[in-house]
């Protein structure tokens, strides 16, 4: 019996032994999984998704930011009505109504809340126990009672806040109206984000030298008889924020300050034209779409824990020209712009690198043209643009960063992760922003996409897996093995991999891998795929690939594998179908985002992001040739999916 026990004893403790040596591979898993988990915003092909919305009130610049986020769950793949149910309630203007809208949510089956307001969020934090939430359209979310700070926050919410620019619009207002002594402003002190804002204007007010008139109100009911009241006091102009119950009554303000001739500014755009003469608005329907991301990737199934509350704001300036007339009043030229916030005329000194010639890389470069074209700005006028290549050379590359190191650029374009980690190495003190990077922060360029380097931002091209999986597996319901080639010494393509290879895992599907150093090892290594059984090539992108690509394109047509891949112009070669990162948009947004960065906004205040668009193409005449079968209900069961077209 001593024995017995003594073996069962030894069986113990070599399975405790075995379970802890275990334990950092499983950690590791579990953490790549959270990545891969995080980092998905598109709407996953198949699945049918569920989400609450409550707010405040309709509203023009609730309109316009609901407008804008639509538009980017479209590009997601999130598409309403068909595999997005969207269960909508709002308030009606009256804070009372939100708690039981958010209750009644709570006890549906729902992937997400989604909030917008303050009003909504403070109630969200209280109602909502079962389901994870995200707001938008917040001016200030810790005021709100989020958290502690933006990445101290609730572990069941997170979301974009977007302080207004408060104390712009009290400086427009101070150089355009001259000889001001007085502002007022109307709003609710129930309202955490009215309180907030009320209290940098008194800061403001103080430091500038004029005073604040308040006009406190608990109900849109009060507006009315508080505008009247405050045009009364000798105000020179009327700032209403964002207030929501002041919003909802703003045809009153409008009114009576039209009929006092009292200059009235605000800053949601949309009520421009409707009684107020201008705005320094925050962008909702930009909001809107920026927050689109974040939506889809919590519909995935993200931690709201693990992700940061993020304040994102897009100014814009918008001016009535007729009441600026009728107000007597006069614009600073500088207030007058031409729909891009990079000053004309400004000759920055710009430059692009790329790490060899592709389809790609000349996509992102081709789209960062188009984006400076779209802001009226100039090349040669307003910008300088030096491009240079080296030719996938990583000594010639080391040349140019250290070329463009003695000289004075404003801004570097990235194309590529070698180009990226190369200039961020030898231009520490130079404001760098990166295209065509898959995977930043394995590349070393931050923590998160939130905590990063510096001196650099950009857009991650990083690949839809789980996207084009689904598609094969519609297509191909038995598959259990597929194969890639890739390329050892790129940290991208070895990201790429591994993600590849646990989106197949978490399907049930195996994944088979060579290695590939040269041009010559790409054939050799396509081969070896077709030796291991593969059923089909799910080839994942990267500088090699990107330029010996063609011959497992032409071993998966003398073997007849069927090839699926991940870059667009893969499906007029050969490809059954691909699920491709859109390279002009990234290009295009990495302009947008250089725009900011030259208009003074710090690289280190904006988060990494997505490209916004992703292409889904699938070739119907060569599955027919490779004999996959294409039911046309594969068009309703993936929305996003197009036919290639020759």
């Amino acid at each position: 019996m001593k024995s017995f026990s003594r073996g069962i004893l030894a069986l113990i403790i070599v399975s405790a032994i075995l379970l802890l040596s275990d334990l950092e591979n499983r950690n590791k898993n579990k953490s790549a999984q959270r990545s891969v988990n995080q980092s998905q915003s598109e709407a996953i092909p198949g699945k049918k998704y569920a989400m609450g919305l409550c707010y405040f009130a309709p509203e023009a610049s609730h309109d316009e930011l609901l407008e804008g986020l639509w538009q980017r769950m479209k590009e997601l793949g999130f598409v309403r009505d068909n595999n997005l149910i969207i269960k909508e309630s709002h308030s009606n203007g009256e804070i009372g109504n939100i708690a039981p809208i958010l209750l009644n949510m709570d006890n549906e089956a729902l992937d997400l809340v989604m909030v917008t307001s303050t009003p909504c969020v403070t109630a969200a934090l209280a109602a909502i126990k079962k389901h994870p939430v995200a707001f938008t359209y917040c001016y200030d979310p810790i005021a709100a009672g989020a958290g502690i700070s933006r990445e101290d926050h609730n572990p069941n919410i997170t979301g974009i806040g977007s302080f207004p620019p408060v104390e712009k619009t009290i400086q427009f207002i101070l150089e355009t109206i001259p000889g001001t002594k007085k502002i007022g402003t109307i709003y609710n002190t129930s309202e955490a984000n009215s309180r907030k804002v009320v209290s940098v204007m008194r800061e403001i007010a103080e430091k500038q030298g004029f005073k604040l008139v308040e006009m406190p109100v608990v109900n849109s009911s009060e507006v009315f008889q508080a505008a009247q009241v405050i045009a009364s006091k000798g105000i020179d102009a009327l700032y209403v924020s964002g207030d929501n119950t002041a919003l909802q009554a703003f045809d009153a303000i409008a009114g009576i300050c039209n009929k006092q001739s009292i200059p009235l500014i605000v800053n949601d755009l949309p009520f421009v034209g409707k009684g107020a003469f201008a705005a320094i608005g925050i962008g909702w329907k930009s909001v809107g779409y920026h927050s689109g991301d974040l939506i889809g990737r919590l519909l995935n199934g993200a931690s709201p824990a693990k992700i940061p509350i993020e304040n994102y704001v897009n100014e814009s300036i918008a001016i009535d020209e007729e009441k600026v007339k009728s107000l007597n009043l006069t614009i600073p030229e500088k207030y007058r712009t031409t729909g891009n916030s990079l000053p004309t005329g400004a000759k920055f000194k710009l430059a692009f690198v790329h790490y060899l010639d592709s389809p790609i890389s000349e996509d992102c470069e081709k789209g960062l043209r188009k984006a400076f074209e779209d802001k009226k700005l100039k090349e040669g006028v307003d910008f300088t643009l030096k491009v240079f290549n080296s030719q996938g050379d990583i000594s010639t590359l080391n040349s140019i960063a250290g070329s463009i190191s003695n000289e004075t650029y404003n801004l570097v374009f990235a194309a590529s992760t070698p180009t990226a980690q190369m200039l961020v190495k030898k231009l520490p003190d130079t404001k760098i922003v990166f295209t065509n990077v898959g995977d930043p922060i394995v590349a070393g360029l931050g923590k998160s996409f939130e905590d990063h380097l510096p001196n650099v931002c950009g857009i991650s091209t990083m690949s839809d897996f789980e996207g084009l999986l689904n598609l094969v597996r519609y297509l191909h319901p038995t598959i259990k093995k597929v194969g890639t080639v890739f390329t050892p010494a790129e940290i991208n393509s070895v990201s790429y991999n591994n993600r590849l290879s646990e989106a197949a895992k978490k399907m049930g599907i195996e994944l088979i891998s060579v290695p590939a150093s040269t041009a010559t090892d790409v054939l050799d290594a396509a081969t070896t795929l077709v030796a291991q059984r593969i059923e089909a090539f799910c080839q994942i992108s990267d500088n090699l690939i990107g330029s010996a690509g063609s011959a497992i394109l032409k071993v998966s047509n003398d073997s007849k594998i069927p090839y699926y891949g991940f870059v667009s112009n893969l499906v007029k070669q050969g490809a059954i179908a691909v699920c491709a990162r859109d390279y002009f948009q990234a290009g295009y947004e990495a302009a947008i985002m250089g725009i900011d960065v030259l208009s003074g906004k710090n690289p280190a205040s904006i988060p990494y992001r997505f490209v916004s668009k992703t292409n889904y193409i699938i070739n119907v005449e060569t599955a027919q040739q490779f004999k996959i079968h294409v039911p046309d209900q594969i068009f309703t069961t993936f929305p996003q999916l197009k036919r290639s077209i020759k």
